[in-house]
């Protein structure tokens, strides 16, 4: 298998992806098929998983030869690593041996830079792909990328826990803890509130791990807006469009009282 990537926006999208999948998990299963490539991860917890897809006409080249390895396993954080010494205009090169034992990556190009090659080790043994159920959720919510994560951040302040509290009239999000509390109420006609849909007569009230949020707002620079799906006592879903039918999806479990 073979990629390319020359277009320097999606360059520095990939450089998001996979640079923050380290806070996530040890270990990124890689799954390449005609259509582009399909990655999933869960955190050593299993609290919270990763769901990405980067189709084929997302990147200027791909090939998948008919005998090249369906699956492949990558350590995060030495593609974390490698990815520390990527610049902004350069491109990117993934070429994956037909057996599947090497990853070799190259940036090329870029006016102050060298051109840098890396081989990274792969293995087997990695889990089956995972169906991640897309039920219709009771609220959808899409916001600026950049206000969710400032919020975030604001809360980490006071809390480990981020509590939604919710109905057709309202967004609250709060925590409290020993140094105080702090309660952000989004309005309705707020511009960085994109689009707000809620089942009639809904009062939603749910609670997830700060610490998670604020790993999984990180990819912030994916995507303009952000979409978050929740429903009563099930994990939230966090999606990133991003462009070509391409996109990562965050499943975060909610605590439990």
């Amino acid at each position: 298998m073979k990629l390319t990537i020359e277009d320097s926006k999606k360059a520095a999208k990939f450089d998001v992806l996979f640079g923050n999948l380290s806070g996530l998990t040890d270990i990124i299963n890689i799954y390449i098929n005609e259509n582009g490539l399909h990655m999933q991860g869960m955190d050593s917890s299993h609290v919270c998983l990763f769901d990405a897809i980067l189709t084929d006409k997302w990147f200027t080249s791909y090939k998948r030869d008919a005998e090249d390895q369906e699956m492949v396993c990558v350590p995060s954080r030495i593609f974390q690593k490698v990815l520390s010494t990527y610049k902004p205009d350069q491109n990117i090169e993934i070429n994956i041996n037909g057996d599947g034992c090497k990853l070799q990556m190259d940036f090329k190009g870029g006016e102050k830079t060298c051109d840098k090659y890396f081989e990274l080790p792969t293995f087997d043994g990695g889990s089956d792909l995972m169906d991640i159920p897309s039920d219709d959720s009771d609220i959808d919510i899409i916001i600026t990328s950049k206000k969710l994560t400032d919020l975030v951040s604001q809360f980490e302040i006071f809390d480990e826990v981020l509590s939604f509290d919710m109905s057709e009239d309202q967004v609250l999000m709060s925590a409290s803890g020993d140094d105080g509390s702090m309660t952000a109420k989004l309005s309705l006609e707020d511009s960085q509130l994109i689009d707000y849909g809620i089942v009639e007569g809904l009062n939603l009230n749910a609670s997830f791990s700060l610490r998670y949020i604020k790993r999984m707002t990180a990819f912030n620079k994916l995507a303009h807006e952000v979409k978050l799906e929740l429903s009563s006592n099930k994990p939230l879903f966090m999606i990133y469009d991003i462009e070509e039918d391409s996109y990562l999806k965050l499943v975060l479990a909610p605590k439990i009282d």
